[in-house]
């Protein structure tokens, strides 16, 4: 009897083992599905959402927020792995995705110091290692700060959106990126255009009121911002920031909530903040 009962128990766990290699995934949130492949759990994504960087995991289906769920179930997922508003914009594709027996994880996008909490759900629901995922958010921002020079700071801005000249807000992931990397963003003190908003107004002329202790120039481009280094020297305005280091970073690098984005991102802002152009 134990000897069958050991059989038992090794049968038990080689199923619970090819379960979890077979685990099926589908990311409809690209900052979720950065995180997975950071944590080591790219090759149980199936399919990503057509939001996905088109360089990450590029040969899988990208599927539309808006899609039926005959699309996803053809996929024949074990989970769906999104957040609120993607639920928000399609309620009834989540609803017959879980009568139909898929797993549906919502999980939004976190503030700062929220991150590591997120790290541990998504890890955990996806049976990822949560302790090596926290260790990996801590070891990318030691490795940031170790590489900053024991030199005078130099003071930033980040344009978030042209339009209006929004920057980023002091609470959010952008403006942490850039304390990080050894920065002092100088709309430190601007005001989120609503509670928990990324974005902040700041205006042309508070910045031109800095423009003489200012060093860097930071543009966010991306679906927030369609304006680029050249954009910035065509504004009549420009000439008054002369001397000072204009850059771009990607927004999905410096203000999506993400391990890889993370990385890239100290990257950049290395450069962008201690390298001479």
């Amino acid at each position: 009897m134990a000897r069958a009962a050991k059989i038992i128990l090794f049968l038990f766990i080689l199923c619970s083992s090819a379960d979890a290699d077979t685990l099926r995934v589908i990311s409809l949130y690209p900052g979720h599905s950065d995180n997975i492949c950071a944590l080591g759990g790219s090759e149980m994504l199936i399919a990503l959402s057509e939001n996905d960087d088109a360089d990450l995991l590029p040969d899988l289906p990208r599927v539309s927020l808006r899609s039926g769920a005959e699309r996803l179930l053809a996929l024949r997922p074990d989970i769906v792995i999104t957040r609120s508003f993607a639920v928000r914009l399609n309620p009834n594709m989540y609803d017959v995705l879980k009568r139909s027996g898929v797993k549906v994880i919502v999980i939004d996008p976190p503030e700062w110091e929220d991150f590591t909490e997120y790290l541990m759900t998504l890890a955990e629901s996806l049976s990822l290692d949560s302790a090596s995922a926290l260790r990996k958010f801590a070891d990318i921002i030691s490795g940031i700060r170790e590489r900053v020079p024991s030199r005078k700071a130099p003071r930033v801005f980040l344009e978030a959106t042209s339009r209006e000249l929004h920057t980023c807000s002091p609470d959010s992931w952008a403006a942490k990126l850039i304390a990080i990397a050894g920065g002092i963003n100088i709309a430190s003190s601007a005001e989120p255009l609503r509670p928990g908003s990324a974005v902040a107004p700041f205006g042309v002329e508070r910045v031109l009121e800095n423009a003489g202790n200012l060093d860097v120039y930071i543009i966010q481009t991306g679906a927030m911002n369609a304006s680029h280094a050249e954009d910035f020297r065509a504004r009549e305005w420009s000439g008054a920031l002369g001397n000072v280091k204009v850059c771009e970073i990607p927004e999905r690098y410096i203000s999506r909530p993400s391990l890889l984005g993370l990385e890239r991102a100290g990257e950049l802002l290395l450069k962008a903040l201690w390298e001479d152009e």
